[in-house]
């Protein structure tokens, strides 16, 4: 940090390849300068040492990422004024408006929208209207469904900001979303409807929010339950009252009617029958994205894998998911299922050994080195482990060794230029 200190003061001193591989942690000058507003260290180094205005750090965030996340919206200006790119992905695909939304202010918001950011730009938690919900920020979510944010747009989670509304509890952003025209009965998944979700939290206000809107109320989630079912298990009896006229009857209820369903679901074979058809529903699902594998449609294998996974949170499944994205060279994709195995399983082999390949495709040998040692720890014996440790680290050697021939070569450029003003 001392050198960025030297940077800020005596910037004519320091040469273009000093920049570029100054370091804090894994950021460089022109992130360090960006994150903390400093726009006049930016000009500098964009304009007179010429440095790559969308440099990325190893998650993939360029300059333009850092200043919309520290909220420095003149820097966040100049930066987009000198044509940094406004739809930069990281390895977890969030582009700068996602940062935008997560901490605001609005006219960073529109500044971006201005400068050509997608608005749907699709990343792991999902739009840039899907964080605004989950964040509760009401004024970007009328603004971006002002300029035609998809109120539908799926994520690979598969969610999307009308469940999102209602797993947060936020009746304000979900009037919003189903006046901007999102469907009440979209499904993405086996495992959950907005109506399912609101029956489950016994929120009143939302189930009749949602029946008016033309949710279904009789959709069945993988566990085999209606709304209704679930909102008598929760205890809600008006939610039950509310529902009980819109739900077709269900043949193994013998007394169809609102003591009924509750003492239905409150029998001892209950909770054994839901138990058995979840387990019924994840061996399905996972058999189905095996056999998609195997034919090498991973796309389709992801889906059935993330059925399974709603049905039971298993790290085998997740593991599978994240070989799914590695098979499509998707790193950052891969290696958000690798981390959400690792958290399911931290003691697992297979967890790290995931990490290791997904941090590979990232091109982190650093990282891909320390997960395989990881796994190659809990089993010395394996070779397929070892042999990936080895080259990692072999990886990793090369690309320092590169690195270090770009410096020599800037260097030396650079002498060359010197010289001949000279």
């Amino acid at each position: 940090m001392a050198a960025f200190l030297y940077l800020c003061g005596f910037l004519c001193s320091i040469s273009a390849h000093d920049f570029d591989f100054l370091y804090s942690g894994d950021i460089t000058a022109l992130h360090y300068a960006a994150k903390n507003g400093h726009r006049h260290a930016c000009k500098y180094l964009v304009e007179e040492v010429n440095l790559n205005i969308d440099v990325k750090d190893d998650y993939g965030r360029t300059p333009l990422h850092y200043a919309c996340l520290t909220k420095n919206c003149v820097t966040a200006a100049y930066l987009l004024q000198r044509g940094a790119n406004p739809n930069a992905k990281t390895i977890m695909w969030r582009t700068p408006l996602h940062h935008a939304v997560e901490e605001g202010p609005l006219k960073l918001l529109k500044l971006l929208i201005y400068k050509g950011a997608e608005i749907n730009a699709l990343a792991e938690c999902g739009t840039p209207l899907a964080l605004a919900v989950i964040k509760g920020q009401k004024d970007f979510v009328k603004f971006l469904l002002d300029k035609d944010a998809d109120p539908n747009a799926i994520s690979d989670s598969l969610s999307y900001p009308l469940l999102q509304s209602v797993l947060v509890r936020d009746f304000e952003c979900m009037e919003l979303l189903l006046k901007a025209g999102a469907d009440p009965n979209l499904r993405c998944t086996k495992a959950m409807t907005p109506l399912w979700n609101a029956a489950y939290q016994g929120w009143v206000e939302a189930i009749e929010c949602l029946l008016h809107a033309g949710a279904d109320p009789n959709f069945t989630c993988n566990d085999g339950m209606k709304p209704i079912e679930i909102a008598a298990l929760k205890g809600s009896r008006q939610g039950v009252r509310i529902l009980f006229p819109l739900t077709s009857e269900i043949p193994t209820i013998p007394d169809w009617s609102e003591d009924g369903i509750f003492k239905h679901v409150w029998r001892a074979e209950a909770e054994a029958e839901k138990e058995q058809k979840l387990e019924e529903n994840f061996l399905l699902w996972k058999s189905r994205g095996t056999e998609a594998f195997h034919r090498k449609d991973y796309f389709r294998a992801i889906k059935w894998y993330q059925e399974a996974y709603y049905c039971k949170q298993d790290a085998a499944v997740v593991s599978n998911i994240s070989l799914c994205w590695a098979c499509l060279n998707e790193g950052g994709r891969a290696l958000e299922a690798a981390h959400r195995c690792h958290s399911l399983s931290p003691k697992w082999l297979k967890a790290y050994y995931r990490e290791g390949a997904a941090f590979m495709l990232l091109k982190q040998f650093d990282m891909a080195a320390g997960a395989f040692y990881n796994a190659w720890k809990m089993d010395p014996a394996n070779e397929e482990i070892e042999r990936a440790f080895r080259e990692a680290t072999e990886a990793q050697k090369n690309k320092l060794h590169s690195e270090r021939e770009a410096i020599e070569v800037e260097a030396n450029t650079n002498g060359l230029h010197s010289s001949s003003e000279l």
